[in-house]
């Protein structure tokens, strides 16, 4: 079974052994709309599966939140019109006619092109053959927003854009207050050291705000109440704050960050400075 969220909105959680992320379907009175492909062909043929014991209404649609393989090389075992941002669909171009045997993927990671960690990953999510990779492109694209009506739901997927990939899209079904975040608020991977930039994060604070959600679900983590997600969207806020102020000085980001928040960093936070900062001097370069 698929864990609900609402009477009308379930997903699959997502599993860390192979990356594997969330996984979402929303169910109107005539269609389903699906959030995100799976990483791989096996991770959609078992959310199929799950899909099929709930008895939802079929699947008319497929909404991606960005392009990034855990999120779309699932595409091929769906036979549904997939709906993405275009700067998704550019990203998917560009890895389009890629190989992905052992040579390849470790060639790319020399060459900066992809993450040592992705690599490993795929290779664990396709052991046995690679040769499933199959890149599919979305046949419907949008520049900033585009409404989906199911029938008494809507999905409504609207590009926020981000440190993490600049088509970064989320997903929000307005009737149940749901928000599938994928993963807009993780920093940019595909940097030699992985980055938060202030200019671009603290706008994807104020979107986010905007959307008047009670369930935030990330792309790899679990649902988080209103009350909770906020209190993280204003603490995290504070550190962009700091850093916009006190610039490279870290320990002053330190200093003003622990005087707003009244108690030390946790590892994450301290985690986020370090990322705001490698975000700085890439500015400088």
């Amino acid at each position: 079974m698929l864990d609900k969220l609402t009477g009308n909105v379930f997903y699959m959680p997502a599993e860390e052994r192979t990356d594997r992320p969330v996984l979402g379907v929303v169910c109107g009175k005539n269609r389903s709309f699906i959030i995100d492909s799976g990483n791989s062909p096996a991770h959609a043929r078992q959310f199929i599966k799950k899909i099929s014991t709930c008895r939802v209404p079929p699947p008319r649609f497929l909404g991606l939140t960005h392009w990034h393989w855990d999120h779309t090389f699932g595409m091929s075992a769906w036979d549904i019109p997939v709906i993405a941002q275009e700067e998704t669909r550019i990203g998917l171009e560009k890895i389009k006619d890629y190989d992905w045997d052992d040579e390849a993927l470790n060639k790319r990671v020399e060459q900066g092109l992809e993450i040592e960690f992705c690599a490993e990953m795929i290779k664990k999510e396709f052991a046995w053959d690679r040769s499933q990779i199959r890149i599919e492109l979305p046949e419907m694209i949008f520049p900033d927003r585009v409404t989906v009506d199911l029938g008494g739901r809507t999905c409504r997927l609207e590009s926020v854009g981000g440190d993490h990939d600049p088509g970064s899209t989320v997903i929000f079904i307005p009737e149940d207050k749901v928000l599938f975040l994928g993963d807009c608020l993780a920093p940019d991977l595909y940097a030699p050291e992985w980055y938060y930039s202030v200019e671009r994060f603290l706008p994807l604070l104020e979107k986010l705000k905007c959307f008047g959600a009670e369930i935030f679900l990330p792309g790899h983590g679990n649902p988080l109440e209103a009350r909770v997600f906020n209190r993280e969207l204003e603490e995290w806020e504070e550190i962009a704050r700091a850093v916009e102020k006190m610039g490279e000085d870290k320990e002053g980001v330190v200093a003003v960050a622990k005087e707003k928040l009244c108690r030390e960093l946790s590892s994450e936070e301290e985690e986020m400075v370090e990322f705001f900062m490698n975000g700085l001097a890439r500015r400088e370069n």
